[in-house]
């Protein structure tokens, strides 16, 4: 049985790891919501305005491409550190 504990550590670390970046990315998606939603959006209704459906996308666009931008540079720090 203590041939297979490093494996079922793996697994567990691995696992870990995949829940926490879901649970950043669904932490992420609910601050977008949130903050585009006001930014966007002046009287909550059935339907939306093409300019509140715009703001939306621009403001959806705008936080993907900044979390892009991070992400990268974060990685080649990490990169970079590693060597």
């Amino acid at each position: 049985m203590e041939h297979n504990e490093p494996q079922n550590c793996a697994e567990t670390l691995r696992s870990m790891r995949q829940q926490i970046a879901l649970a950043n990315a669904q932490q992420m998606l609910g601050k977008i919501t949130v903050n585009c939603f006001r930014k966007c959006i002046d009287r909550p209704g059935t339907s939306l305005a093409r300019a509140e459906e715009r703001c939306l996308v621009q403001c959806m666009d705008r936080f993907m491409d900044s979390l892009k931008v991070v992400s990268i540079t974060y990685s080649r720090r990490l990169m970079r550190e590693t060597k």
